[in-house]
């Protein structure tokens, strides 16, 4: 059937449209999301999941009743080429001109795409009218097909008792799309597809999909493990979980792909997805001015050595104006306040008080600590590996190489997240538990394709190989 990741930047769309001077341009309550599944051959089943509300589109008369009409359009380029192009009408029906909102409609529009990266053009105009007009653009990540055991986006579906359409079932299952990634209700339910691949290949008589319900403050309100039964490379599961007791509020669900030891990660993926519950609201958050918020931060105290080394530290992630701007502030205050800006910034929920960002770099941090210290780094943050964990968070996978009569020890790390699937290479070419990266198929790192003769074999042709054959010094 399908492929398997979600684009690496925030996939669940609102399309909005921007008033210009010369038109009062309004908004159409449309959402989109991008879900990818496996499919044969090398290409991937790329498919974009919309909902518009049955309030947002103007109603004309039609034969029997009234009648709205959306044109939408998607066109997906590489560079200036068109790849692939879909347009359709999503239509909306009701016995009234004046229609009081009681649902959504969804849809889902297939493409077949080869792996690489692409900008998606999206459009919805109200054919009755044709001021309403949304329009998004972004970039999708479509990663080559791997024999590695491996799972496909988590499509947000709806209820089955909400089930309308015999056109979206799967594997036998009701799946009517839920792209909103919305539960709403006093009896909200927790809805998803998901499709599990090379389990056959990999040698899995048993699987899990473990669930994992996060809140806003990455705290866990629910974990479940799902047998994943058959034995095949391509297995499915439909799974409904009533959450009638979380507050209305963002939660993020994780689901990961594990073997039979429940400890080993196979593959992961991370949704966000929103709770509305009239009986259960939320917890109420007081507004505060940027300088309350700093004053009340941890970075307005964070002073001495503490200070040193997080300004270190936010170097790994900065961008070249970043460090600019870093070199001119020489005051500790100046210092306290961008980190506070640098850090809030990359904040992927500000309406939490905890930074998610934040907090799971320093996680990486005390990992790289702990994991890459060595006679060269007693810090293991500093060394290479450490600085790729910080940057990038834990590789998708690992594969180790202990030190043999004709090899060096090294590692390849895989990022399936990174430009639809990335590789690092690192070497431990001088045998002191440092390993280097010696290359990466990340644009913009180190990039040497010979690395193993280079690098890697101990005696040939040189085990300690020139100056200009080692990747370049942190």
């Amino acid at each position: 059937m399908k492929t398997y990741q979600r684009i690496s930047i925030a996939t669940w769309l609102c399309l909005l449209v921007m008033a210009t001077a010369t038109t009062l341009a309004q908004q159409l309550d449309v959402v989109a999301d991008v879900v990818q599944f496996r499919s044969s051959g090398a290409e991937s089943q790329w498919e974009l999941h919309y909902s518009f509300s049955d309030t947002t589109l103007r109603y004309v008369v039609a034969p029997s009743g009234f009648v709205a009409e959306m044109l939408c359009t998607v066109t997906v380029r590489k560079d200036t080429q068109i790849v692939a192009a879909d347009q359709w009408i999503a239509a909306a029906e009701s016995g009234t001109n004046n229609v009081v909102h009681s649902r959504y409609y969804s849809g889902i529009r297939t493409l077949v795409l080869p792996p690489g990266q692409f900008t998606v053009y999206f459009e919805a105009t109200d054919v009755h009218d044709p001021v309403k007009k949304s329009t998004v653009t972004f970039t999708t990540n479509v990663p080559a097909v791997s024999a590695r055991a491996s799972m496909s986006d988590v499509m947000f579906v709806m209820p089955r008792s909400a089930a309308q359409s015999p056109q979206f079932m799967r594997a036998g299952q009701p799946c009517d799309p839920n792209p909103r990634h919305e539960l709403v209700g006093v009896t909200p339910a927790l809805c998803m597809y998901a499709e599990f691949y090379n389990a056959k290949l990999a040698g899995l008589d048993t699987s899990y999909a473990e669930i994992t319900v996060f809140n806003n403050v990455r705290d866990e309100e629910l974990t479940l493990y799902v047998p994943i039964v058959g034995v095949s490379n391509h297995l499915a599961i439909r799974e409904e979980y009533p959450l009638e007791n979380l507050r209305t509020g963002v939660y993020t669900l994780r689901m990961r792909f594990m073997a039979k030891d429940k400890s080993t990660v196979l593959d992961s993926r991370e949704e966000r997805f929103y709770v509305i519950n009239p009986a259960q609201p939320p917890e109420q958050q007081q507004l505060v001015t940027e300088d309350e918020d700093f004053q009340a931060s941890e970075w307005s105290i964070t002073t001495g050595e503490r200070l040193k080394l997080e300004l270190e530290l936010c170097e790994v992630l900065a961008t070249k104006g970043e460090l600019e701007t870093k070199s001119q502030c020489t005051d500790e205050r100046s210092q306290q306040r961008l980190l506070y800006r640098f850090w809030k910034i990359r904040d992927t929920d500000e309406s939490t008080p905890a930074n998610e960002r934040l907090d799971e770099f320093r996680k990486m941090y005390t990992r790289a600590q702990a994991y890459y210290s060595s006679p060269t780094y007693r810090d293991g943050w500093r060394s290479d590996r450490g600085a790729i964990l910080l940057k990038y968070g834990l590789p998708t996978q690992v594969e180790q190489f202990i030190q043999n009569t004709d090899t060096k020890s090294y590692e390849i790390w895989f990022y399936q997240h990174i430009q639809g699937g990335a590789y690092f290479y690192f070497v431990d070419i001088t045998l002191q538990q440092n390993l280097k990266l010696v290359h990466s198929t990340v644009i913009g790192n180190v990039n040497q394709p010979n690395w193993y003769n280079l690098y890697a074999k101990a005696y040939e042709p040189n085990p300690n190989p020139s100056n200009k054959l080692r990747p370049n010094q942190r």
